[in-house]
C-alpha cells in the first residue's frame, strides 16, 4: 500500500484581541499530505454507530504532518477527524474519518 491518495488537512488559524483572548477565526489553512486510504474497519463503524458517529474512511499518514487538526479535505469533499489511531508502524497515524454533509465546501 502507497501513499497515492493526496488530502488536504486543515488548520484554522487563532487571532488574539486587544487583551489576548482568543477570538474565534474563519480563516483556514489547508496542507498537502499524502495518504493511504483504506477502509473503516467493521467493528470501527459499528463501535461508532452506537455514539452517533458514522466513519466513512480512513487515511494513514506520516505522523510528523499532523498536528491535532480536526478537519480535512479529500476529493473535494469536507471530512471530520472523529479519532485518530496509532498503528503498529510509530511513523504513522490513522485518521478515521467521517464525511461532513451540508458544510460549506
Amino acid at each position: 500500500m502507497e501513499y497515492t491518495e493526496i488530502i488536504y488537512l486543515m488548520r484554522r488559524s487563532v487571532e488574539l484581541d486587544d487583551i489576548g483572548n482568543n477570538i474565534s477565526s474563519n480563516f483556514e489553512t489547508r496542507f498537502k499530505c499524502y495518504a493511504k486510504k483504506q477502509s473503516v474497519r467493521t467493528n470501527e463503524f459499528y463501535n461508532a454507530t452506537q455514539i452517533g458517529l458514522s466513519p466513512s474512511v480512513e487515511f494513514v499518514i506520516k505522523r510528523l504532518n499532523y498536528h491535532d487538526e480536526e478537519e480535512l479535505f479529500w476529493n473535494d469533499k469536507r471530512y471530520k477527524i472523529i479519532r485518530t489511531v496509532d498503528p503498529k508502524n510509530k511513523n504513522d497515524i490513522v485518521l478515521v474519518c467521517e464525511r461532513q454533509i451540508g458544510i460549506n465546501e
